[in-house]
């Protein structure tokens, strides 16, 4: 007869251990990958919203025209201008070169017709083309980037017209009117935005920094619509295209807010508008790269470490905001940073040679 021994009681408690043990470990580590997988998710959806933003940026701004010509009123018609809106923020108008005018379903038609008197610019543009109501629009466009007037929404819209020029030309602001929550002759172009900036390369600069020999914060091509601050500007030269100068680079920073859902530190204690240190109970994934910011309400900060969960080193109303006080709860919201620069190959200027 056979001696069968089964497991003691402190062998099956050894065992649940051990059970017990790996089992705990295996959860760790599948939440861990869970959560590096969410991570680069989010950030793989960001970079191609990203990446698309930008690319449409630089389609318009490399096919910028710069052949100044009289318009009616013997105004300028042809020009770039990079001026703020009433919330501060930019706003970039400017004229390019139409490709691909005769192959596209809706501008191959535009002209065929005596008598039309209708323009390419987001309204009712199928409809009208079908009907031959759109006017020729002579190799030309009208583009417009601008924020939502609403500065709790983080849209940011691009507006189109063909032909340039004109009393309705979307290059005078007056004529980008709201109605309804829409910006006229303008489409949704992308959300998100946290923060969008241009910077010029003009006649006088010599790097990408602020200051003098620095970039342009912003443009006019006529020298007559905003004053870039290098003396040339003239009201005169509104009529005179033989002056209009344009940037040789565009520097674009974007900043996307992430495309899901995440979590953001709330401060823990109230600061005011001269604090340097900003106290979260939360910092993790908060960035530590070439772009670190946290926006606090309407203003952004540069902080230069992180340690805990503190930043320090914060640079107080950057990016043209105004250092405020903010209460304990605030969130301090971040985002992925893009930056890139375009060459404008129609650059212009009277007084320098493009590079």
């Amino acid at each position: 007869m056979r001696n069968e021994r089964g497991m003691t009681l402190l062998e099956l408690l050894v065992a649940m251990a051990v059970f017990v043990v790996l089992g705990s470990s295996l959860v760790v580590f599948l939440r861990v990958g869970i959560d590096t997988w969410r991570i680069g998710e989010i950030r793989r959806e960001t970079f191609e919203r990203g990446s698309a933003i930008l690319d449409q940026l630089e389609d318009d701004l490399r096919s910028v025209h710069s052949d100044a010509a009289h318009g009616k009123k013997n105004l300028v018609d042809v020009l770039m201008v990079c001026d703020y809106d009433e919330n501060d923020r930019q706003r970039l108008r400017f004229v390019r070169s139409l490709a691909g005018e005769t192959r596209h379903p809706i501008t191959r038609n535009a002209g065929t017709y005596s008598g039309a008197k209708m323009d390419l610019d987001f309204e009712n543009d199928a409809l009208e083309a079908e009907r031959g109501l759109l006017r020729a629009p002579g190799g030309l466009q009208e583009v417009v980037y601008l924020s939502d007037p609403d500065p709790a929404r983080d849209l940011l819209w691009r507006g189109i017209r063909s032909p340039v020029g004109g009393e309705r030309s979307i290059l005078d602001p007056a004529n980008l009117t709201v109605e309804n929550g829409r910006v006229r002759h303008c489409r949704p172009f992308a959300d998100g935005i946290l923060h969008l900036q241009y910077r010029f390369w003009g006649g006088r600069t010599s790097a990408w920094v602020d200051g003098e020999g620095g970039m342009v914060a912003g443009w006019d091509s006529t020298r007559a619509i905003y004053d870039m601050g290098d003396g040339g500007y003239r009201e005169e030269s509104r009529h005179d295209p033989r002056d209009d100068v344009f940037p040789s680079r565009v520097q674009i920073v974007l900043v996307l807010r992430p495309a899901r859902i995440q979590r953001f530190g709330k401060l823990t204690a109230a600061i005011d508008e001269s604090d340097t240190e900003l106290p979260l109970d939360l910092t993790q994934h908060y960035p530590e790269d070439a772009f670190p910011y946290v926006k606090l309400g309407d203003e952004w900060i540069r902080y230069e470490s992180i340690r805990g969960r503190r930043l320090l080193g914060c640079e107080r109303g950057v990016r043209g905001t105004t250092p405020t006080a903010h209460e304990v709860g605030t969130v301090a919201v971040f985002g992925q940073t893009f930056s890139r620069v375009v060459r404008i190959p129609a650059a212009r200027d009277t007084t320098w040679s493009p590079r």
